[in-house]
């Protein structure tokens, strides 16, 4: 049974959402008193025009209904239809709404009328993107603090290094000093014969093989070092583990380290930033040195190995020392804990590496028993999703 026009208003003056009711020639049969409030007229200026004619629209926004008519949305996809549009208000402001057209049938399966609701959703509009700023700020300032703490731990790595690395470069220097010297010497008691420029010729050479060790070994600390912009490239993991023990070369050998690799043979590439990796290599091998003090056997294995069925590289760190109590293995990656004594260590390493291997969309799993040594599991994937590429620049 139909309901007398009254009773229809009635009943549509009673939603506070804005309720059109348009004919399928697109001109609005009806309304309510919401919809004339936010368009500041009156009935008469809506009833009987085309509703494209009333709904002014802000052309600025690609999504309004004079590129997509959600009546037309209605008879193509023959459902109901549901977008957010940009329209004006009496002021000639933009107001942002969500509308909601349903479609009313004939028995023939013919539109006999639209039945348009929709609402003012410009505050939630506004809301939301003023969230989004503070998201974006918050973001952005635990970048920095992120960016900052990876610094500042790679500095602490290097500092574990110092004394070792000074030793490392002061053989070599006190060698070519001695080189200098006694060629100094010959040069003022012997006279220059072939047989004296053949003994320059092979101490020069020496010194050559002297200064470019001094060289590499200053380059690996610089380049180790340096705060630079993250830059994701595909490189072979093997060799960055080369180059790591190059660098604590001398810190393994004062600590009587054995060290063996088991690295697969023409290992695949992978994606990520080499240099935040490489302070990966840094933190687990320093741990391993630091946890080895007081082992008798001291063997610290290195093994890589590719997962073709996850499209992934496998490493393992091993080591030979004291061991991680069962209670707090699960603890070793959060911030600030650690098992040093005061002074040794504020507890960032594992937690720093926790992070990078997280941000390059890998795993890493840790087993440890007391006395019987530590092994972390790390897997990288050839290839980094999206998310976590544009984690890692922004970072």
């Amino acid at each position: 049974m139909d309901l007398p026009e009254k009773e229809i208003q009635t009943i549509l003056s009673g939603i506070k959402d804005f309720v059109l009711i348009i004919s399928p020639e697109k001109e609005i049969m009806e309304t309510n008193a919401a919809f004339l409030k936010q368009l500041g007229c009156s009935r008469e200026d809506v009833i009987g025009r085309k509703c494209f004619e009333v709904l002014k629209e802000d052309k600025r926004e690609p999504s309004n209904c004079h590129n997509i008519c959600p009546l037309e949305e209605v008879i193509k996809n023959k459902r109901h239809c549901q977008v957010e549009l940009t329209r004006l208000d009496y002021n000639g402001k933009p107001r942002h709404t969500e509308l909601t057209v349903f479609p009313i049938w004939e028995k023939n399966g013919k539109i006999s009328k639209f039945i348009e609701i929709s609402r003012d959703i410009t505050q939630r509009k506004l809301d939301e993107d003023v969230l989004v700023k503070k998201v974006e700020e918050r973001t952005q300032q635990l970048n920095e603090s992120h960016e900052r703490l990876l610094h500042q731990d790679k500095m602490a790595s290097l500092g574990k290094l110092s004394s070792s690395i000074v030793h490392e470069i002061n053989n070599p220097v006190a060698g070519i000093l001695n080189l200098v010297l006694l060629s100094k010497r010959i040069l003022k008691e012997d006279v220059i014969d072939q047989k004296t420029i053949d003994q320059f010729l092979k101490y020069l050479e020496l010194m050559e093989t002297e200064t470019r060790r001094i060289s590499r070994i200053v380059t690996n600390l610089l380049v180790f070092a340096r705060q630079s912009k993250i830059e994701l490239i595909k490189f072979d993991l093997n060799n960055l583990i080369e180059q790591t023990l190059i660098l604590n070369a001398n810190l393994l050998k004062l600590n009587n380290i054995h060290v063996i690799e088991e690295l697969e043979y023409n290992l695949p590439l992978i994606k990520g930033s080499d240099d935040q990796l490489k302070q990966v290599l840094m933190n687990l091998i320093s741990n391993a040195v630091e946890s080895m003090a007081t082992s008798r056997k001291k063997r610290l294995t290195i093994k890589t190995f590719s997962k073709k069925n996850q499209a992934a590289i496998g490493l393992k760190i091993k080591d030979t020392g004291s061991g991680i109590l069962k209670n707090i293995v699960s603890k070793i990656f959060e911030p600030f804990f650690t098992t040093k004594t005061k002074g040794k260590g504020v507890g960032l390493g594992l937690s720093v590496v926790y992070g990078i291997i997280q941000d390059h969309g890998g795993k890493i799993y840790v087993d440890s028993s007391p006395e019987k040594g530590t092994c972390f599991s790390i897997t990288l994937y050839r290839e980094m999703a999206p998310e976590r590429t544009e984690s890692i620049r922004e970072g």
